[in-house]
C-alpha cells in the first residue's frame, strides 16, 4: 500500500567515492522504498531535479560534500535523522564505517515496519510514516561483538548447509546488525591440509563420519529428492580426500567472501593439540581423543610441554591454517572439550610464572581449590579440575608457539590476532598477564543458559577491561537435541549480567535454527538497547507476523516453551543427542521421568495456543504458525515414543512378551507421527538433517526391535 505522505520519487544519494558496501546499502534502501511506499527510487551521485526527496547516506568522510557537521561516533555508530539539502526534504543516514551505514539503512527500514527473521523479511500491511523518525541521536552498541557460529558439527546443524543455504541467513543476520561469523572448524573436517616429515594428511569427514541413507521406506522421503544419502551439496559424495579438501576450502572462502560483503568479520577456530591419526608416528604416546567417533589423536597425558615433535606438528597446523585463510580476522584457539593432556600442568604453570609472574596473582593451589568447588557442572566433580590442568598446559604451549617461537613469522599473516576459546573460569585472574593487546577470550561457562545462571557470579570475574570477553550463548543445545527449545528468558538474565560486568558480546551456539527467531530478535535488539526485554520483542514480532489479536496466544507459546527448555537443560542432557543409540539407549527398565511428563504437558499447552494462532493467521504469518504447530506435534509424539520405549523395556525385563510387543508398536507409531509432523513443516537443511538422523537412529531401530519381538 502506498503511504500518501511518502514522496513519489526519491533520490538515494551516494558519493562516487563510497565503498562497495555503501553502494549495496543504497541499493537495499532503494528496494525497500519501492516495496513499502510504491515510490520511484534511484541511486545517484546527484539528484536529477525531478525528485521529491533525497536520502543521503555515507560516512562523515564521504558526506563532506553536504556541508553538514556530524556528531562524533565510533566505527559501529550510526544515526538516522531528518533534514533538508540542496532544496530537497531529506533523510540523512550516517555511519562511522561502511557497515554502520548499512546498519543505518536497515534500522530505518525497521522503523518503517519491516521485521527481519532468519529465513526472510516480514512486511507490514501499511508502512510507518516516511518522514516520522525517532530522533537524530547516534546509536552505539551496548555489546560490540555480535557473533554467529557457522559450520560446527552434526547433520542437523549448519555443517550440512551449503553456501546457497547460508547466504540468505547471513543476509538476515546483517539486517539484525550482527557483525561476526565464527567458523567453528573441527580437526577432522576437510578444511586445512598439512604434511610433516613425509606424512601427509589423507582423511577428512563430515559429521563424525556418520551416515544417513535415504530410502523409500523412511519418513519424510519426499524431502530428499534423488539423494542416496543425506549430504552437504557443496561437497562431492563418496569421493577421495583431495576432492573433499578442495570443496571444503572453496566452501569456507565463499562464506568468508559473502560475510565480508555484508560487513562481517571472520573468525576461524583451530585446535593445535588435536591431529589426524596418520600423524601418530610423530607423537609417541599419543592417545585417541575422548570425543564422538574418536577420529583424532591428542598428546599423551605426560607428553612434555616442550616436546619438539609436538611443537613442530602444531606449528605446521597453525601455519597451514593461516596460509590457507590469510583473510581471517582472528584465529580462535580452542581447548579440547574433554581435557586429556594434563600430566604436565605443574611444569607448565612454573614456566608461565617464570615468564609472567602469575603466582603473584593467584597460586596454583588456589586455582585448583576453586575448580574443586565448582558444583552442578555437567560431567561431574573431577571434570573442572581436569579442565584447569589441561588449560594450564595448553596456555603455556600456545604461549610458547606464538610469543617465544614466533611460528607465524614467515607466514602470510604474522600479525594474526588470537582468541582463546573456552579457558576454565578459575584461570581468569591470570589471563591478563598472558594475553597481548588486541587478543580476546570466548567462554561458555557451561553448556546451557539455565545452568550458567546457577553460577552467574563467574561473570563478575572478567579478566581485564582491555581484554574483550565474549559469552557463548546456547540457543539450541545438542545434548538436549532435536526437541523444541527457546532460551530467551535465561539469555536475558545473562545479558543483564554481561552489561554490569563488562562483557564485550555474544557468540551463538545452535544446531537447529527454526525455533529461534524470537530469541535472535531479542539478542539483536538488546545488543544496542539495554532496556530491551523479551516480552517487548515478542509482542513486536508477533504483532508483525500475526497481528495484535494473536499476541496473548503466542506469549503463551513462548512462555511454555521457555519453561520446558529450562527443565530439559537440567533433566534432558543427552535425551535426544543425535548419535547412534539416540532412541534405543532409553530401552532400559524404569519409570518414565516426571520431568519429561511436565515437558510434554507444556508442549501440549503451547500446541493448543499455536493452533489458535494458525487458525487466525493472516497469509504473511501462516507458514511460521504452521511451523510451530508441527514442531510441538513432533515434540509431544517423540516424548510419547520415549515413554512407550520405557514401557516396552519394563515388559521385556519382566518377561511379558505380549505387553512388550504392544508397547514397542506404540513406540513405532509415535515415532512415525513425530517424524511425519516434523517433515510436514521442514523448511531448511537443519530440519532435513534432523529428519534423516532420526530415521537412522530412532525409526529404523525401533522398527527392527519390534520385528525382533514379533519373531519370538
Amino acid at each position: 500500500m502506498v503511504d500518501s505522505s511518502a514522496p513519489y520519487s526519491v533520490a538515494i544519494v551516494v558519493d562516487a567515492s563510497v565503498s562497495e558496501l555503501e553502494r549495496f546499502a543504497a541499493a537495499e534502501l532503494s528496494h525497500y522504498v519501492k516495496r513499502l511506499f510504491g515510490a520511484a527510487a534511484h541511486v545517484t551521485a546527484q539528484p536529477t531535479g525531478g525528485d521529491d526527496a533525497a536520502i543521503l547516506l555515507g560516512t562523515p568522510e564521504t558526506l563532506r560534500y553536504t556541508g553538514f557537521e556530524f556528531r562524533e561516533m565510533s566505527e559501529q555508530g550510526f544515526s538516522v535523522s531528518r533534514s533538508s539539502w540542496a532544496g530537497y526534504p531529506a533523510l540523512l543516514l550516517v555511519g562511522g564505517s561502511p557497515r554502520a551505514v548499512m546498519w543505518a539503512v536497515y534500522d530505518l527500514v525497521e522503523h518503517w515496519g519491516v521485521r527481519y527473521l532468519l529465513h526472510g523479511d516480514v512486511f507490514p500491511e501499511t508502512p510507518g510514516p516516511f518522514w516520522q523518525l525517532p530522533g537524530a541521536d547516534t546509536h552505539e552498541p551496548a555489546l560490540p561483538i555480535r557473533q554467529w557460529r557457522i559450520i560446527n558439527d552434526f547433520a542437523c546443524g549448519p555443517e550440512s548447509w551449503s553456501v546457497a543455504d547460508y547466504r540468505p541467513v547471513i543476509d538476515q543476520l546483517a539486517k539484525l546488525k550482527l557483525n561476526r561469523l565464527h567458523f567453528s572448524l573441527w580437526p577432522w573436517q576437510p578444511f586445512v591440509h598439512y604434511e610433516h616429515k613425509g606424512i601427509e594428511r589423507r582423511t577428512a569427514y563430515l559429521w563424525f563420519d556418520y551416515h544417513y541413507p535415504i530410502t523409500d521406506d523412511m519418513i519424510g522421503r519426499e524431502l530428499f529428492g534423488d539423494e542416496e544419502e543425506f549430504w552437504n551439496p557443496d561437497f562431492p559424495f563418496r569421493q577421495g580426500y583431495a576432492d573433499m579438501l578442495a570443496a571444503g576450502q572453496q566452501h569456507v572462502r565463499s562464506l568468508m567472501d559473502h560475510a565480508r560483503r555484508r560487513g562481517m568479520e571472520c573468525i576461524l577456530s583451530t585446535n593445535l593439540t588435536e591431529f589426524m591419526p596418520e600423524f601418530a608416528p610423530l607423537l609417541p604416546g599419543a592417545q585417541r581423543v575422548r570425543q564422538l567417533a574418536e577420529l583424532t589423536i591428542v598428546p599423551g597425558t605426560d607428553t612434555p610441554v616442550d616436546d619438539p615433535q609436538l611443537t613442530e606438528l602444531a606449528s605446521v597446523v597453525l601455519q597451514a591454517t593461516v596460509n590457507t585463510y590469510p583473510e581471517a580476522d582472528a584465529i580462535a584457539l580452542g581447548m579440547t572439550e574433554h581435557r586429556q593432556w594434563i600430566g604436565q600442568y605443574e611444569a607448565a604453570w612454573k614456566e608461565l610464572d617464570r615468564l609472567y609472574g602469575i603466582e603473584g596473582v593467584q597460586s596454583l593451589e588456589a586455582v585448583l581449590a576453586a575448580a574443586r568447588q565448582r558444583t552442578g557442572y555437567a560431567g561431574g566433580t573431577e571434570r573442572p579440575v581436569e579442565e584447569v590442568k589441561g588449560d594450564i598446559t595448553s596456555l603455556y604451549f600456545y604461549n610458547r608457539l606464538l610469543r617465544e617461537l614466533h611460528v607465524l613469522e614467515d607466514t602470510s599473516r604474522p600479525d594474526m590476532r588470537f582468541i582463546f576459546n573456552g579457558v576454565a573460569e578459575e584461570l581468569f585472574p591470570v589471563l591478563p598477564r598472558l594475553l597481548p593487546a588486541g587478543w580476546e577470550l570466548m567462554n561458555n561457562v557451561d553448556y546451557t543458559p539455565a545452568r550458567i545462571l546457577t553460577r552467574r557470579e563467574v561473570l563478575r570475574h572478567t579478566p581485564d577491561p582491555d581484554i574483550p570477553v565474549t559469552m557463548i550463548h546456547t540457543l539450541h543445545d545438542d545434548n538436549v537435541g532435536v526437541l523444541p527449545q527457546l532460551a530467551t528468558g535465561s539469555l536475558h538474565e545473562l545479558t543483564q549480567d554481561m552489561y554490569r560486568h563488562g562483557w564485550a558480546g555474544f557468540s551463538t551456539r545452535y544446531w537447529l535454527v527454526g525455533d529461534h527467531d524470537p530469541c535472535i530478535a531479542y539478542l539483536a535488539k538488546s545488543a544496542w538497547d539495554r532496556d530491551t526485554t523479551p516480552e517487548a520483542v515478542y509482542r513486536d514480532q508477533v504483532a508483525a507476523l500475526w497481528g495484535a489479536d494473536c499476541v496473548d496466544d503466542m506469549l503463551t507459546v513462548f512462555r511454555e516453551l521457555e519453561a520446558a527448555t529450562v527443565t530439559l537443560e537440567w533433566h534432558g542432557m543427552g535425551l535426544t543427542f543425535p548419535v547412534p543409540g539416540m532412541m534405543m539407549k532409553h530401552w532400559t527398565p524404569g519409570d518414565f521421568p516426571a520431568e519429561l511428563v511436565e515437558v510434554r504437558e507444556r508442549y501440549r499447552e503451547a500446541l493448543r495456543a499455536a493452533q489458535r494462532v494458525a487458525a487466525a493467521s493472516p497469509p504473511r504469518g501462516r507458514d511460521d504458525a504452521d511451523y510451530w504447530v508441527g514442531r510441538f506435534e513432533f515434540g509431544i509424539a517423540y516424548l510419547e515414543a520415549l515413554e512407550a520405549v520405557r514401557s516396552a523395556a519394563n515388559a521385556e525385563h519382566e518377561q511379558r512378551p505380549t505387553d512388550a510387543r504392544r508397547a514397542a508398536a506404540r513406540a513405532v507409531s509415535a515415532a512415525r507421527r513425530a517424524l511425519e509432523a516434523y517433515a510436514r513443516v521442514a523448511r531448511d537443511q537443519s530440519d532435513r538433517g534432523a529428519i534423516a538422523t532420526m530415521n537412522e537412529y530412532v525409526f529404523r531401530p525401533l522398527r527392527a526391535k519390534l520385528e525382533e519381538l514379533q519373531a519370538v
